[in-house]
């Protein structure tokens, strides 16, 4: 998917004219402007995780989730012998 906005003449020179003195396109000029914007508002806005949100960010299924909570239970359920 792709989208357009416009600028005026003027606007997309000034882009063009500075994407040129660093041997870049206009493309990735913007580009680059915007993933620094996004780094600066990640670290002015932080996002915390719980546990499972952060398992999730990582690339762990809800399947994985549910069994290690399963294993827990099963865990504490289980009397530990504190001599064994």
């Amino acid at each position: 998917m792709s989208h357009v906005f416009e600028l005026t003449d003027e606007q997309y020179q000034i882009i063009k004219d500075i994407a040129e003195s660093e041997g870049r396109t206009p493309e990735d000029l913007f580009l680059a402007w915007a993933m620094e914007e996004e780094t600066r508002y990640r670290q002015a806005h932080p996002t915390y995780y719980e546990t499972n949100e952060w398992l999730r960010h990582l690339g762990v299924s809800d399947e994985e989730i549910a069994a290690s909570e399963q294993r827990v239970r099963n865990e504490r359920e289980t009397p530990h012998d504190a001599d064994a």
